[in-house]
């Protein structure tokens, strides 16, 4: 589930910039005033993913509400990195420490 969370953390940083870049959220002024907010997000989802061999309860809180934020933040274009997240966090929450 790491590597996963991993690719969703790397990928929500790398989709909301490039949102940003290219001008896909250009004239909408809600997505324009907090696209970072994606990226931040995307690092939430980074810090998430190292901290689930140590704490897991707080790993998945970080990857659930990073999965969250991030889609909220830039809608539709954080689908794949929020799902991974989500799904990274949903499997760390019914996991438990050996």
């Amino acid at each position: 589930m790491r590597g996963l969370a991993i690719t969703g953390g790397l990928l929500g940083i790398i989709f909301p910039l490039f949102a940003q870049l290219f001008a896909v959220i250009d004239d909408s002024y809600v997505f324009g005033n907090i696209g970072f907010l994606g990226v931040i997000s995307g690092i939430v989802a980074l810090i998430g993913a190292y901290r689930i061999n140590k704490n897991n309860k707080l790993a998945s809180v970080l990857l659930i509400l990073s999965a969250v934020v991030g889609y909220y933040a830039v809608a539709n274009i954080y689908l794949v990195p929020g799902l991974f997240s989500l799904i990274s966090g949903i499997v760390v929450v019914k996991r438990k420490i050996k």
